[in-house]
């Protein structure tokens, strides 16, 4: 029997990072050898570090990669592995771990552990947003944000993401609303036109480990749920914040449109992030990408 080989990519700053972090990572792997895994490890150390990992893993013959961190840094590994038939594990130590919630992953080494080397998969279809100015394409498994989000995203403080975790979107969240001045911009599907002030293009039906913005989008679907908010109210927006955290706006919500799609195109002038981290600026275009990964389930 082939030895089952695997390679380990790691965030050395997630979870509690420093000595702690390398002592869990060192747990892990021994759980995996223990299991019959082989498992190399590599650790990220910048930008789009997990994307060339995972490319020179399945380059090399690699066909299950391991991705420890949150879900940017399991974003970023993904867009290295999208049609190289790896299998996908995730150790979820970030700071919302919002893939990992849905599919029921644990967070522990050596519950993680055990559920990679039981070898179980699900797959899950991908949605893939295009700007369409410079042609570059970044695959997403949650959800695209167009608007107030994605400038949340940018300007939210790396360091205080390290102190208060997920808290610290909120923070920002709240402040960048008070001086926000939402800018309208067109969504198009299917040959129709509506107008926006924020979209939530979703794979998934939560969003930030605790808002529900389009709570019927599925990791297995073949389509979006999208939804459309329009309006520059922001007493209006915290009043649809507060449904999204009791499980999503009632279709019917004035200012709230929700649409299925396959394939929608974003004009105007506003930015965009993916999996929560920003991906560039309209015009774009959003569709789902059938093909899918397989990710590695308990």
């Amino acid at each position: 029997m082939t030895e089952r080989t695997a390679l380990l990519i790691s965030n050395p700053n997630a979870g509690r990072g420093g000595l702690a972090r390398a002592r869990e990572v060192e747990r892990f792997c021994g759980e995996l050898r223990r299991r019959g895994l082989a498992v190399e490890t590599a650790s990220t150390a910048g930008p789009r570090d997990a994307e060339r990992l995972a490319r020179e893993a399945v380059a090399r013959g690699l066909r299950e990669v391991v991705v420890s961190g949150g879900d940017g840094t399991v974003n970023e590994a993904l867009q290295g592995l999208v049609g190289s038939g790896a299998r996908v594990g995730v150790w979820p130590a970030g700071t919302a771990n919002v893939l990992a919630r849905h599919l029921g992953l644990p967070f522990d080494a050596h519950g993680a552990a055990r559920a990679v080397a039981s070898g179980r998969t699900r797959r899950i279809t991908l949605g893939r947003a295009v700007e369409e100015e410079t042609g570059r394409g970044r695959f997403f498994f949650l959800m695209a944000g167009v608007g107030l989000d994605a400038s949340v995203v940018k300007n939210v403080r790396p360091r205080l993401k390290k102190r208060v975790g997920e808290a610290a979107y909120w923070y920002s969240g709240f402040g960048h609303l008070v001086h926000w001045r939402p800018r309208v911009f067109q969504v198009e599907v299917e040959g129709r036109s509506y107008p926006a002030t924020y979209a939530a293009v979703g794979k998934a039906p939560w969003y930030g480990g605790r808002l529900s913005l389009t709570p019927r989008a599925r990791l297995d679907a073949d389509e979006f749920e999208v939804c459309l908010i329009n309006t520059r109210s922001r007493l209006r927006y915290l009043r649809l914040l507060s449904h999204a955290v009791r499980g999503g706006a009632p279709e019917g919500t004035p200012g709230v449109t929700y649409l299925r799609a396959r394939r929608l195109r974003a004009t105007g002038d506003a930015l965009v992030q993916t999996d929560g981290e920003l991906t560039g600026r309209l015009p774009m275009t959003f569709e789902v990408v059938a093909e899918g990964v397989e990710i590695v389930v308990p």
